[in-house]
């Protein structure tokens, strides 16, 4: 066994045990109260066995994805530095530096209680929290670094999102817009924005939609959740931040119809 890949598995079990649970970002079925996270905890988070995570963690040398490593990042909190360990530990190279909003536990803990879908986004809407409602009827929302508004412009969202162009592609636009001048000095939102525009259809949205008379918030959408319904609801969205703090937002989207249950 590789002496450094079995070193870099002890650390990875240290940075396990000393994560607080509470400040996981996605829903993990935790088991108990408990102050750390198990192995089993990690794989059904991530998607994986049990025994292939052990296997990371023994300092097994396999072929671990990028993608899982990015889940371990994300659900551990790691820095800067330990997230390149481990991506160059497993054969990696680590993502371009990316400055990634850090939660307070209580705010999390609100987020994981909402019975609509529930979600945490940055300045430059990439997710760093969702909740179980949102992980089952918006599943995109848990793939590693998930992004709102490069999800919302792709052509899978156009099939949830219903009436795409006319009720959502505007205001959407009009938010993004928006954002990208207010923080010029953001970079990772200058990359949303130049990847968004490289879609299909939305440079020429980009040019025809300078200003948009309506937000989203408080709007009826349409929006299909399968699970839910067998024809597209009305929702409405919320958007919330915690006081004082641009870097995060808390989005729910919510039936309209008070009698639609989320399961």
């Amino acid at each position: 066994m590789d002496v450094r890949r079995e070193d870099l598995g002890r650390m990875l079990r240290a940075w396990r045990m000393a994560r607080d649970p509470r400040l996981i970002p996605d829903p993990v079925p935790l088991r108990g109260h408990r102050s750390y996270l198990t192995q089993l905890d990690m794989a059904l988070a991530l998607g994986v066995s049990e025994r292939w995570y052990r296997a990371l963690e023994k300092g097994e040398d396999r072929r671990y994805g990028a993608e899982m490593i990015a889940g371990i990042v994300r659900i551990l909190g790691l820095a800067d530095w330990q997230a390149a360990a481990l991506y160059r530990g497993t054969g990696h190279r680590p993502p371009k530096h990316r400055t990634t909003a850090s939660p307070a536990p209580a705010l999390l803990d609100l987020m994981h209680q909402q019975r609509c879908v529930s979600y945490l986004a940055d300045q430059a809407w990439d997710v760093v929290g969702a909740n179980a409602v949102a992980a089952r009827h918006c599943p995109w929302l848990m793939r590693a670094d998930a992004n709102v508004m490069i999800w919302a412009f792709s052509m899978e969202a156009r099939y949830q999102l219903r009436d795409w162009e006319r009720c959502w592609a505007g205001p959407l636009l009009d938010r993004l817009r928006l954002a990208w001048h207010r923080w010029p000095e953001n970079r990772r939102l200058d990359e949303v924005v130049q990847a968004v525009r490289r879609l299909p259809g939305v440079e020429r949205l980009w040019e025809a939609h300078l200003h948009q008379r309506h937000s989203l918030d408080g709007e009826v959408l349409p929006m299909f959740f399968p699970l839910v319904a067998p024809d597209p609801i009305g929702v409405r969205i919320t958007t919330c931040a915690p006081f004082d703090d641009r870097s995060l937002r808390w989005v729910m989207i919510a039936a309209v119809d008070g009698s639609i249950r989320f399961p």
